[in-house]
């Protein structure tokens, strides 16, 4: 149980991917949410600034102080929604903000070996892209132990369940968000040069396939002169192909590495689009990337669509997108990021983190009142089919009348997670990084996949390369 989580132990240096979350601090870089981790793009260099000191609300050195740890202010709307409708407990949370996704990880393995800190978590939020780490490690409580029950979890999404289930059986994480994934189109640009703004034709003709986004994506930069094209960068795809489509996980049962034929997949149509010139080939959460989400298509370089989910509509895209964002499925079904909460072995208060863990991803009104309050797609059926009775929870963004609820309900039920492993996070990272250099044509595929394989065990020893 300890193997993985040792071994991330021993690479707190290490700065971690960008996350692709529910929410974050910054609408340019989410840290995950809910949200708001990890994307696969190329680990950015580590920065040069220092790093942020922790921000506590609350009061660590009351009686009856309880703990909980997060990177971004994501807990905040929660805390909101807590402070509402259960006071007596609200007051006693002391939150610890560790200052961005990039740093939580080091910080909170730090404080994991010290449990007579005032500080050390009675519960903790952990992004989906390394949430197995924890999941697969024993810092953390079953939550059959906090009187968790599988009715309690009955009309959440099973994916979830499946992130937060470690490797023999026991969910230690459970989640308020769901985060199920699509492209999203912005209206003007989709009717400006793929002759259409109606959902149905955009899905059918142009995202329905790998092949259709491949021709979709030249006739767009030839219709513009390049000044528009159909995706920023082609790395704006690789949650299609990692998050639910996969076949297998990174290494098997024997603690080989393998690679998925659909990651192979991704790499030819990384190759395809590069050689092509059809993306700008921009870094996910870079400034060209973002700024492409404004430009007009004409006079200033723009794009049509980026990869999204729900908490992509509302902290992501610019005020450009109001009134103007269509979504479609695109080739898979898949999800991006997500946050997921949990108590600690050393848990201070377990009766308050059952309190807390029910209210906050079981109860279907308090998940409602979630949804009220920060726009979440909530990891709850019976809440999403009120907020679709009653045709709330829209977001402004949505074009003519397109419901994001209605379009992700379709969709949340039919994600599979069984494939994620304890270290994706960093591995998606240095798979990216070969993918970018066959695509470039500095390394031909078998030497990129053979590079691939010796970084990863380079980073995780007990894997091995067949």
């Amino acid at each position: 149980m300890k193997k993985s989580f040792i071994l991330f132990l021993t690479l707190a240096m290490i700065v971690g991917l960008m996350a692709g979350c529910g929410t974050s601090a910054s609408k340019e870089s989410p840290a995950a949410s809910t949200t708001p981790e990890s994307t696969a793009t190329p680990t950015p260099a580590p920065s040069a600034s220092p790093i942020p000191e922790n921000t506590v609300t609350g009061d660590p050195s009351a009686k009856d102080a309880f703990v909980i740890w997060g990177w971004n202010t994501d807990f905040e709307n929660i805390q909101k929604v807590l402070d509402a409708t259960y006071p007596d407990l609200a007051k006693r949370i002391v939150f610890v903000n560790a200052g961005g996704t990039d740093y939580y990880q080091d910080k909170i393995d730090e404080i994991l070996q010290k449990p007579d800190d005032p500080l050390y978590p009675d519960m903790m939020l952990l992004e989906v892209d390394y949430v197995k780490k924890y999941v697969n490690s024993d810092y953390l409580t079953d939550i059959s132990d906090l009187g968790i029950t599988s009715a309690d979890t009955s009309n959440m999404y099973n994916y979830n369940i499946q992130l937060g289930t470690d490797a023999g059986g026991k969910t230690r994480a459970l989640f308020w968000q769901a985060t199920p994934g699509s492209l999203q189109v912005r209206a003007d640009l989709a009717k400006k040069y793929l002759g259409t703004d109606d959902p149905a034709q955009l899905q059918d003709k142009y995202f329905s396939s790998w092949d259709k986004i491949t021709a979709a994506a030249k006739t767009v930069s030839e219709a513009s002169g390049g000044k528009a094209k159909l995706l920023s960068g082609y790395s704006d795809t690789i949650r299609i192909f990692l998050n639910s489509a996969r076949k297998v996980g990174w290494y098997d049962k024997n603690d080989t590495i393998q690679v998925d034929d659909l990651m192979l997949n991704y790499m030819d149509l990384a190759k395809t689009l590069y050689t092509d010139n059809t993306t700008y080939n921009t870094t996910q959460w870079g400034t060209d990337w973002a700024a492409q989400k404004d430009g007009d298509g004409v006079s200033t370089e723009a794009a049509v669509a980026y990869c999204g989910c729900p908490w992509y509509t509302y902290w992501c895209l610019t005020d450009t997108w109001k009134n103007n964002t269509i979504l479609v499925q695109g080739p898979a079904q898949f999800y991006w990021g997500g946050t997921g909460i949990a108590a600690t072995t050393g848990c201070s208060d377990k009766d308050m983190a059952t309190k807390l863990m029910k209210a906050i991803t079981c109860d279907k009104d308090f998940m409602i009142k979630i949804n009220a309050q920060n726009g979440d797609y909530v990891n709850n059926k019976a809440a999403i089919q009120y907020l679709l009775d009653n045709k709330l929870g829209n977001s402004d963004k949505m074009y003519n009348g397109q419901s994001l609820i209605e379009f992700y309900s379709k969709s949340a039920d039919k994600i599979d997670a069984s494939t994620v492993t304890d270290v994706d996070q960093k591995t998606q990272s240095l798979f990216q990084t070969q993918v970018d250099a066959y695509a470039a044509g500095t390394k031909d595929k078998d030497a990129a996949i053979a590079d691939f394989k010796a970084s990863v065990h380079d980073l995780y020893s007990f894997l091995k390369v067949s």
